[in-house]
């Protein structure tokens, strides 16, 4: 079961909701791409790039519309995914794909106190649904 921190109402929801279905970008190895999977729609196309393949990633093309990642990897944590995203001036939203997380609300609050402006959060699976 995905943990929700969102508390946002179905209006948010509907706000959030791109008309179609949001391009997604995850982070990460192809192992964790293979466990995060399990948690996502299965009709869901995902990218997958390496952290230090990001930026070229978000800045040459289309940027995605959500940027998914474990919270802690063997090579970074959702902090920095997030402090890169800041740095280059991503505008979609960051979240993270984990279950049994011990304090989901505070890794948030780390994370949006340390990168004021990114829209970050744990994954909500109606944010990607058709509309």
């Amino acid at each position: 079961m995905i943990h929700n921190t969102n508390t946002a109402n179905p209006r948010k929801l509907r706000m959030l909701n791109l008309g179609h279905r949001p391009s997604c970008l995850f982070v990460g190895d192809a192992v964790s791409l293979w466990r995060a999977e399990s948690h996502l729609p299965t009709d869901l196309r995902i990218k997958r790039c390496q952290i230090y393949d990001l930026v070229p990633q978000i800045r040459l093309g289309p940027a995605p519309d959500i940027i998914l990642s474990f919270a802690i990897t063997p090579l970074f944590d959702c902090l920095d995914l997030a402090q890169l995203l800041k740095m280059n001036s991503f505008t979609g939203r960051q979240r993270i794909v984990d279950q049994n997380l011990p304090a989901p609300s505070m890794i948030c609050r780390e994370v949006k106190a340390a990168c004021p402006g990114l829209d970050f959060d744990v994954l909500d699976v109606r944010e990607l649904r058709y509309s």
